[in-house]
């Protein structure tokens, strides 16, 4: 029982991976987090846009899980929650966009929207190891997709510290 409470709780954290890595990320150029974003940087309409699309898919796949779990219980609790926290995490990186002005801010609203990708990755990936699917055919298959989720998240932190690691550079070449 306590093994198996203790390894439904990693499925529970996994989506806070993203906000974990950020926050390192923040640590490591917390001077530079204060700093105002330039113009460029704001991009709140394209943003807001994706955001929006997103959102939506998020909703309407809770939306159908739950009815569908109500109609025919097959253990889609990991589904609906990997779901909800995606169509959270999509609304709370929407409303950063509407006031976001400081480095951190931006840096919190791309952690939310990781977190929010991983999440519909993981509750796709929870229907296939929950349901009759063939392990040859759902372990594979879940491998590759988190696979490039990491390699893509970790691309992402490697050019946001090199940008920033930048601009510590330039900022400290001023003074």
């Amino acid at each position: 029982m306590d093994k198996e409470i203790s390894f439904k709780f990693v499925f529970y954290i996994l989506p806070f991976f993203p906000i974990v890595t950020r926050g390192i990320l923040y640590l490591k150029f917390q001077k530079e987090m204060n700093d105002i974003l330039e113009k460029e940087e704001l991009n709140k309409e394209s943003h807001r846009t994706y955001i929006m699309t997103m959102a939506g898919f998020s909703f309407t796949g809770l939306l159908a899980m739950v009815v569908l779990d109500a109609t025919r219980p097959q253990g889609y609790q990991f589904t609906i929650y990997y779901l909800f926290m995606s169509f959270l995490g999509y609304i709370f990186a929407l409303n950063l966009q509407s006031y976001k002005a400081k480095r951190w801010q931006d840096q919190l609203a791309t952690a939310s929207l990781d977190m929010a990708s991983l999440c519909l990755i993981l509750s796709i990936l929870s229907i296939l190891i929950t349901n009759n699917f063939s392990p040859a055919f759902a372990y594979p298959l879940s491998i590759v997709v988190i696979l490039i989720w990491l390699i893509d998240h970790g691309l992402r932190l490697k050019f946001d510290s090199d940008y920033l690691k930048e601009k510590r550079k330039i900022k400290d070449d001023k003074n």
